[in-house]
């Protein structure tokens, strides 16, 4: 499996490459008022607006670090049958085979910042993120207005 490794802060987290569309370097964001504090901001990026979750701030309660190694991974996921891009602002963001084979699984994460599944590696500990857990019914209020919602 490619996974698509990144940090907050001290954190390690992994995304499947599969939910991945592409990898952007860090870009100024238009903010949005009122908005929660994990939502960076508006990416207007191949002629659409795409919402860009921050995931310091969102596990860590910190904004992501402005560094050559931040990333915006824009995510491709489908959403009560809509097709959706929302992009995740990280920092030290590359690229990681993993083999399916050796992966030592651990439990699920709990918790308000909790994403995914715990797995081991070499390094150490690191979460694989669930994408339907990082853009839960919550958070997609934030992220889609309700007449982009359907609502």
């Amino acid at each position: 499996m490619l996974l698509i490794m990144c940090r907050a802060n001290v954190h390690r987290y992994a995304i499947d490459s599969r939910h991945v569309s592409e990898v952007l370097p860090q870009v100024v964001l238009h903010p949005l008022a009122h908005s929660a504090p994990w939502l960076a901001g508006l990416l207007i990026h191949r002629g659409a607006a795409t919402p860009v979750m921050d995931l310091v701030q969102l596990t860590v309660g910190m904004p992501c670090a402005n560094r050559l190694s931040s990333r915006i991974v824009v995510l491709q996921t489908e959403l009560r049958g809509i097709l959706r891009r929302v992009g995740i602002l990280a920092e030290q963001v590359g690229l990681r085979e993993f083999d399916n084979a050796t992966r030592q699984s651990g439990d699920e994460t709990t918790g308000p910042t909790a994403l995914g599944t715990l797995l081991l590696d070499e390094q150490g500990v690191f979460e694989l993120v669930d994408i339907p857990r990082l853009i839960s019914e919550d958070r997609q209020t934030f992220l889609f207005p309700a007449a982009e919602r359907g609502q």
